[in-house]
Order: C-alpha cells, then sequence, then structure tokens
C-alpha cells in the first residue's frame, strides 16, 4: 500500500469514530503525496462540514469537482454545503454579531454519503485532467485551514496616503483590494531605504509557501538598501487566502466556473502597485517582481495569464511546479482550456521573465516538493523541473515564430534558499537599463 493510499483510510477510519478533525489531518497528508485523488477531496470537505467549516468544505468539494466532474457524491456534498452556508448567511442575528451555526446534527446526517464509496480508490493516471489542487505547500500538510475569513471581521486600510504613507525603515499596512476581494485584507510589509526617492524603483517580492511575509523582507532588505529600491511584500495569509487555489495559482477557477478577472489574486498585485504608488508618491510607472518557491510559482502563473502587467522584469526563482507555456497539455499544468487565448502567448513571450535555479536544489525527495504524476513529468526535481519550463518555451517560440524574452539562469552552489538566491535574483533585477 503507498503512502497516500495509507493515509486517506487513515481519514476514513477516524471520520467513522468522529474524530473529524484528525480526520481532515490525515487527509491533508494523502494529498500532500498525491493531490489528483478526488475521493480524497470530497472526505476532506464532508469532514470540514462536520467542523461546522462550510467555506473549507466547498473548496475540498470544488476540488473533487475538478478533478471528477461526474463525481456523484460530491455534487451531493456539493449541495449539502451550499445549503449549509446559505442558512448560516440568512440566520438573523444583530448587526456585528457572529451567526448563529447551523446545528451540527443537521450536517452530520446529511454527511453519511461518505459510507462505502468513500472506501473505493481511484488512483488518476493524468494528474491535468481537470483543475488539480497543486499541493506545492506541502510543508503545511498535516494542519487544517483556519476559519472561514467570512467569520473574521475585515480589516481597515490605513488612512495615511500620499508623500510620506509608507515610512523610512520598515513599516507595514493592511490593504483591502477594493477593486477585486474587498473581504479578504492583505498585510503588507515595506521598506524605505532613506535614498529612495520617489523616482526610484520598487520591488514587489512574494513569500513562499509558508506565506509570512516578515521573513522575505529582512531577506530582501540589504538588497533593497543597495538598490535604494521602496520594498514591498504583500502576505497573502491562509485565513483569507486558504490553499493552492487563493495564492500559487491565483484564485483563476471557482468550480465550476472561471472566477471574474478582477477577483484574480495576480490583479491584487496590480491594484496594491496602484495603493503603493498613492501611498508613497511614487512616479514609477512599472514594478520589479520577484518570487521564490511557492512564491515564483506565484510569479510565473501571473506573467502567464496577466500578459499587460505592469511588471518591468519579474524572477521566478526555484520554483516546485509551472504551468507549460503548451495548449496541448490542460491547465493548470498546461494552456489548454485556460483564461489564456491562444493569441495571447506570444505577449507573455515577449514580456521579461528570468526562472532562476539554485545549481543543488536538486533532491528528488523533499517532502515539500509535488510528486504526482503531472508534477514528475515535468522532472524529479525543482531543478530539472526549471529546464524543462525554460527549454519547453523556448520551443514553442521557435514553432510560432515569435521572439523570447525570457532567461534561464543557475546559482551555483545554492539549495531550495531564498536567502542564497536574492542576492543573484538582485542582481538580475536591478542591474538592467
Amino acid at each position: 500500500m503507498d503512502e497516500a493510499t495509507r493515509w486517506f483510510e487513515e481519514g476514513v477510519a477516524l471520520y467513522k469514530k468522529g474524530d473529524y478533525r484528525r480526520a481532515i489531518t490525515a487527509f491533508d497528508k494523502s494529498i500532500a503525496i498525491d493531490p489528483t485523488i478526488a475521493e480524497v477531496w470530497n472526505n476532506r470537505g464532508l469532514s470540514f462540514i462536520q467542523t461546522d467549516q462550510y467555506e473549507e468544505a466547498l473548496q475540498s468539494i470544488n476540488q473533487a469537482l475538478s478533478l471528477s466532474p461526474h463525481y456523484e457524491n460530491a455534487k451531493k456534498a456539493r449541495k449539502i454545503v451550499l445549503d449549509l452556508l446559505n442558512n448560516q448567511k440568512n440566520a438573523p442575528g444583530p448587526a456585528g454579531t457572529p451567526l448563529p451555526k447551523v446545528p451540527v446534527a443537521t450536517a452530520r446526517k446529511h454527511s453519511r454519503i461518505v459510507v462505502a464509496a468513500v472506501i473505493v480508490i481511484v488512483v488518476m493516471g493524468v494528474a491535468a485532467a481537470g483543475l488539480v489542487a497543486m499541493k506545492s505547500l506541502q510543508d503545511n500538510a498535516g494542519t487544517t485551514l483556519p476559519a472561514s475569513p467570512a467569520a473574521v471581521p475585515v480589516a481597515t486600510q490605513p488612512p495615511a496616503s500620499g508623500p510620506g504613507g509608507i515610512p523610512v525603515g520598515r513599516g507595514q499596512f493592511v490593504f483591502n483590494d477594493s477593486l477585486g476581494n474587498a473581504d479578504r485584507p492583505i498585510t503588507v510589509y515595506t521598506y524605505r531605504p532613506a535614498a529612495w526617492n520617489q523616482s526610484g524603483p520598487i520591488l514587489i517580492v512574494m513569500p513562499g509557501a509558508g506565506r509570512d511575509g516578515l521573513p522575505p523582507r529582512e531577506t530582501w532588505i540589504p538588497y533593497a538598501e543597495q538598490y535604494s529600491a521602496l520594498l514591498v511584500v504583500p502576505e497573502f495569509s491562509q485565513q483569507y487566502y486558504p490553499g493552492d487555489i487563493w495564492y500559487p495559482l491565483g484564485y483563476t477557477y471557482d468550480y465550476p466556473n472561471w472566477t471574474p478577472k478582477a477577483n484574480w489574486t495576480f490583479m491584487a498585485v496590480e491594484h496594491l502597485f496602484d495603493n503603493v504608488r498613492e501611498k508613497s508618491g511614487a512616479t514609477q510607472t512599472t514594478y520589479l517582481l520577484d518570487g521564490h518557491s511557492a512564491g515564483a510559482q506565484f510569479v510565473h502563473r501571473m506573467v502567464t495569464f496577466l500578459p499587460d502587467a505592469r511588471y518591468s522584469r519579474a524572477i521566478a526563482a526555484n520554483a516546485g511546479l509551472y504551468v507549460m507555456p503548451v495548449y496541448s497539455v490542460p491547465y493548470p499544468l498546461g494552456l489548454k482550456d485556460s483564461p489564456l487565448p491562444e493569441s495571447r502567448l506570444p505577449d507573455v513571450f515577449a514580456r521579461k521573465l528570468i526562472i532562476m535555479s539554485g545549481g543543488s536544489d536538486t533532491n528528488p525527495n523533499d517532502t515539500s516538493l509535488a510528486n504526482f504524476p503531472g508534477a514528475e513529468a515535468q522532472g524529479s526535481t525543482r531543478f530539472e523541473r526549471a529546464k524543462t519550463y525554460f527549454s519547453t518555451a523556448q520551443a514553442e517560440a521557435a514553432g510560432l515564430g515569435v521572439p523570447l524574452d525570457w532567461e534561464y539562469h543557475v546559482v551555483p552552489g545554492i539549495g531550495h534558499d531564498e536567502a542564497g538566491m536574492a542576492g543573484p535574483s538582485a542582481g538580475m533585477l536591478f542591474n538592467r537599463s
């Protein structure tokens, strides 16, 4: 029995015992090993129903349907959780007070669909048959998602604006994207060198799988000082942006529909750039963009699906999984049936994307590296996958007869280490005309 199956069966056993939180943990561990099994996602969703976490339940069940659109048990489960959410939304209560929960007994009565069908393991050979929840954040495996954002008061954005709104040195503020997902606040960590002026560069750095914005800010402060750049690090917390759907996948899809472009997490970066310009008085019309690991997954997908974004140069360093720039591979591992029209692919190739690899990021057994079949098709290590991604882009651009303004660089002796990659990445970003 493989490890994914073992954890799945343990989750089923825990569910039957009524130990739903530990069942979620077991299903998370199964998904971390192989995220392509619809039954695991569905049972995880049923477990969230039992713990009254209906938003998380819906997201998990949607993943099951994305992998297996005709999965009847998941369709039934989705209807149940939508009813529960609707009941919760319409429940009476004074303004500003938490909504009363639907009785647990109601959820339990409906969720008995977990019985016989959940024992069957269906191992899908093609990971990209539908929307795959790519478990690149496997170092978070074994934990449950936080409570639904709807249950948490929306933070308000500080009123500071205009020149001086971002202080010299370290700072932070909360950004509510009024043009996108206004109910999902983003904590933004900043560093403004004393030498930076309003015509100086703006660098936006995307955090890795842990989502915490503080470590990358501290890592990049020396380079912000060196190049007199305003450093901006948005934190897309698990609380408000749970799972891979909301962060590295950019919330482009929410079963069964594509989401409006304004609500893509990628667009929040564009909206944040305008907010930073307003706060700081910056006159730059473009920004620099960097991401390492899960942040690199976010960056290269943003480059792909927002070809008109206002970054001037973007770096994706040590990503663990890529959306291949070809229409022969289904989304999200390729562009078939994706939001990007084929006519726009030359525009993507014309933008400056720099793919970076640590020369020692070569461990095929790294527990945080996705290892389902679709991922392994790109290579067994991050180093191999980066080479596959760049060579695929070269071949596709040549086949289309269009220029490719991408670059690929290897940093010798560096493994999966943002601090080790930051200096070379900064050189690539800033030492260009």
